[in-house]
């Protein structure tokens, strides 16, 4: 007789209704909320930034449209922000009904479409750009808008306008999989600048900068650890009390380890002596770092408090997906990102403002290149990324073999990419630019490797069988009888 031996006990309310076959309830929808929430604070701070930056500057030459321009970015990532927040947490309206989910997503959409046009024309009309960026800057940011209209208007999320249900495992291995990627990159960047640091002429390290910035990277090491263990703990576990209380510990450290980095760099200008855009960059930076633990802690509270709520009727089992859905829209979010770049590189002339943009693209890395070849390039893999993760977004029959194809492509040209910049760092000892090149790249590795080990990963059952042979009698009972 075959006897399974589960986990956890079932719901009493009976079994979580699948949308279709290894699909999750939500359909991964949690994993795209902390996407956007991630990406919504981090936009909102870039703006912050290069406000502040061209204030203390004093380069405004038309401030009145310069502020409309700042306070409509920052808007609309205050927006983003929301929206993906209603993907998480279930919001009543005045008449204690269940919010719709997509109502702020609706919003976002059109105010970023709005906000991507009204910037382009004020780009070409106040700020000297050329009729071609001023079009590049709309199109490239209505693109994400554009993209998630797409998404609300799918037939498979039209059930969920009346309330999002919770995956089956409340989204523990989505967001395991994006703290896992995000902590691998910031292990490989990290580490990485500190190799580079440590390679700097002996003068810079004894001269007080060098050691300094070698502790912020050290901090930020070790937070990404953190970040890697948590993540590696909810893909290995089935309930939220482990990878609950290891979140906690990363959360905890994360809003330390920022107003620690913060006072370093502080320190660090007010010694050097550096322009007064270094402290707003300090600032904005300890903004960043301090963000995602924030998220990351709220996110875990909540799923435990539901799990505390629900009592005996919560089950404790994997994710129908192991989780690949949340890849998938990881997967989606960043080809749009990278597509985004590629229509300002392609689009930008340095005319007017799109010199300044032209500068910050050079930022980006290895990213997309310079030349036509490696463009073209970079748009092949982004329409590959964007299949693979249509693929894991539907669990297609065929999706390991198409996102190992994409990560076999991508970590490839990625590889090719970077070596020239780590070879050329021999002759750049000290530039902060190529160190921040270097967090791009490692983005770039290690997203295609963390989907080829993703997809192919082992799985551990939640409950396992064994045959049950005839049951023995105790000795006393066969003397009784």
């Amino acid at each position: 007789m075959l006897e399974a031996i589960p986990v956890s006990h079932e719901p009493r309310d009976g079994a979580v209704t699948l949308p279709r076959a290894g699909v999750p309830a939500d359909n991964g929808l949690a994993t795209l909320g902390l996407v956007m929430q991630l990406a919504g604070r981090t936009s909102g701070a870039i703006a912050a930034l290069i406000a502040s930056v061209v204030v203390i500057e004093g380069r405004i030459h038309h401030a009145g449209w310069f502020f409309v321009a700042v306070a409509l970015c920052i808007v609309r990532s205050l927006l983003h922000r929301i929206a993906g927040r209603d993907l998480l947490y279930s919001r009543h309206t005045a008449d204690d009904a269940v919010a719709n989910p997509f109502g702020a997503m609706r919003a976002y959409i059109a105010f970023g479409i709005a906000q991507a046009i009204v910037l382009g024309l004020i780009a070409t009309m106040e700020f000297a750009a050329t009729p071609r960026t001023g079009a590049g800057i709309a199109a490239a940011l209505a693109l994400w808008p554009m993209a998630l209209a797409v998404v609300v208007q799918l037939p498979r999320f039209r059930p969920f306008h009346a309330g999002l249900p919770l995956g089956e495992d409340r989204g523990l291995e989505g967001a395991s999989i994006v703290m896992t990627v995000l902590g691998t990159c910031g292990v490989l960047s990290a580490g990485t600048i500190i190799l580079v640091l440590g390679g700097l002429p002996s003068r810079h390290l004894q001269h007080g900068w060098g050691a300094m910035l070698v502790v912020v990277f050290t901090l930020l090491l070790v937070r990404s650890c953190l970040h890697i263990r948590a993540g590696l703990a909810g893909l290995r576990e089935t309930s939220f009390d482990r990878p609950g209380e290891l979140a906690a510990r990363y959360a905890s450290f994360g809003v330390i380890s920022s107003v620690c980095v913060g006072g370093v760099l502080a320190l660090l200008a007010m010694s050097e002596q550096l322009a007064p855009e270094a402290i707003a960059s300090v600032t904005v930076l300890c903004w960043l770092l301090a963000g995602w633990p924030v998220i990351v802690k709220r996110y875990f509270n909540n799923r435990q408090f539901a799990e505390l709520l629900a009592g005996d009727r919560m089950i404790h089992r994997r994710a129908p997906d192991a989780g690949l859905t949340g890849l998938g829209w990881l997967l989606a979010g960043h080809a749009m990102l990278v597509a985004t770049l590629l229509i300002l590189a392609v689009t930008v002339e340095p005319r007017g403002v799109g010199r300044a943009l032209g500068n910050l693209l050079l930022l980006s890395g290895p990213v997309l290149g310079s030349s036509a070849v490696d463009l073209g390039l970079a748009a092949g893999i982004v329409a590959l990324e964007l299949f693979a993760a249509a693929a894991l977004l539907r669990m297609s029959d065929h999706r390991r073999v198409i996102a190992t194809i994409y990560s076999l492509c991508a970590g490839g040209v990625a590889l090719a990419a970077v070596y020239p910049l780590v070879r050329s760092f021999s002759h750049y000892h000290g530039d902060l630019r190529m160190v921040i090149r270097l967090i791009p790249a490692a983005t770039q590795i290690v997203i295609p490797a963390a989907s080829l080990v993703l997809v192919r990963r082992a799985l551990v059952p939640a409950a396992r069988a064994r045959y049950r042979g005839p049951a023995r009698l105790p000795s006393s009972s066969v003397t009784w009888l």
